[in-house]
């Protein structure tokens, strides 16, 4: 188990090569954009990995790890909860482990956090629909837990031509694709460039993010935008016209035959154009070109391309410890989830917890619905390695 920034991002090449090795390309890329992402800010990032035994703690080996699951714990005033939970919403950049051993990874976690101290842990991970395992987690010790399975779309499946492609969305995406390109090329002629990170000058990211349809705090715009220049597998794709103005910028990061869209900006003042639907058609284009086989829109789109995406489901189990101090935060958050209606809440905890009807299970080890054995992956000789104390 790692804890803390500078020792869990010292893994990002090693996750990276795992996530590649797993058959989850595009998971664990971007490491230190998220961990320093203002939405990570007051939070301590935790790492648990399942390592062979006899493995060199102080610096593992891709060889030598068969899963990771990426948390991080809530702190109030720089003091730890003992609350762990998952930032991510869609299941993608938690759990690293082969599909059918994601549910048992996910609980040997949770009951690793918990027999060091931990008060409650949300994991999250995603599978295809009607491929989840089944879910039994591993206490070692008097515990209680719920989980439940959400739909989630935000995968597009390319074939290897454009037109292959474009055969897959709905009639109307198709037309749409082509007629806001060819509208908006008509009005007002313009470029695709493909390594737009190489011509914008810092003077020109504020005017791009001031002037866009929805401009976002300048310091966390940066950030994304770096990331995209600076961090392995990452892009800057945009559309220029002929007076040099920026009208939409792409970003994201790609790994093998995948590429992930993080964030999109499009100028105002072009609405009547769908500027953001020309750059989209752009973009499938160029990936499809140059061989991508998955485009993963990370956060999900409003675009109507999202009815031919893939269908998947994400797993939320929630685990908590049968104690005084583990009630009193359940209370909290619960208090939280009835405020969302009127404020904005960004914790993925509430939501997962105010979600779902609270039907905990109680996890005894002596119970025989909850033998170990049961969850466990048939890893002969590995074994979770905790060398240090979260608490």
């Amino acid at each position: 188990m790692l804890s803390g920034y500078a020792d869990v991002l010292a893994q990002s090449s090693l996750l990276e090569s795992l996530a590649e090795r797993c058959d989850q390309a595009g998971a664990m890329n971007w490491l230190g954009y998220f961990l320093a992402a203002p939405s990570f800010k007051g939070k301590r990032p935790y790492l648990v990995l399942m390592m062979k035994s006899g493995a060199d703690l102080s610096s593992p080996r891709i060889e030598e790890v068969h899963a990771a699951v990426l948390l991080f714990e809530y702190r109030v005033l720089g003091m730890s909860t003992g609350a762990f939970s998952t930032d991510d919403w869609a299941g993608f950049r938690t759990v690293i482990a082969p599909e059918p051993e994601r549910a048992a990874i996910s609980s040997m976690a949770a009951d690793a956090l918990l027999a060091h101290g931990a008060q409650m842990v949300l994991i999250s991970y995603g599978q295809p629909r009607g491929t989840a395992g089944s879910l039994v987690p591993l206490m070692r010790g008097s515990a209680m837990w719920l989980s439940g399975r959400r739909p989630i779309a935000m995968s597009l499946l390319l074939e290897p031509t454009v037109k292959q492609t474009l055969a897959k969305l709905g009639k109307s995406t198709r037309f749409n694709l082509g007629y806001y390109r060819r509208r908006l090329q008509a009005a007002e002629p313009c470029e695709f460039v493909d390594n737009a990170g190489d011509f914008l000058q810092q003077h020109e990211l504020e005017v791009v993010n001031r002037t866009s349809l929805n401009p976002i705090d300048t310091d966390e715009f940066h950030l994304q935008y770096q990331s995209a220049c600076k961090l392995p597998g990452g892009f800057v794709l945009g559309l220029r016209n002929r007076q040099g103005k920026w009208l939409s910028l792409i970003g994201g990061w790609r790994q093998k035959d995948v590429t992930v869209l993080h964030w999109q900006v499009n100028a105002a003042g072009y609405e009547k154009f769908s500027v953001g639907t020309a750059m989209r058609s752009y973009f499938l284009e160029h990936e499809v070109e140059r061989g991508a086989r998955k485009l993963i829109f990370y956060g999900g789109t409003p675009h109507s391309m999202r009815n031919s995406f893939e269908r998947e489901e994400v797993t939320d189990l929630v685990v908590r410890r049968r104690s005084l101090r583990s009630t009193v935060f359940l209370g909290a958050v619960r208090l939280l989830g009835s405020l969302r209606s009127f404020v904005e809440i960004n914790s993925q905890l509430v939501q997962a917890v105010g979600s779902y009807e609270l039907d905990w299970r109680c996890a005894e080890p002596s119970s025989p619905a909850n033998q170990p054995q049961k969850a466990r992956p048939d890893r002969s000789g590995d074994a979770l390695i905790l060398p240090r104390d979260v608490r």
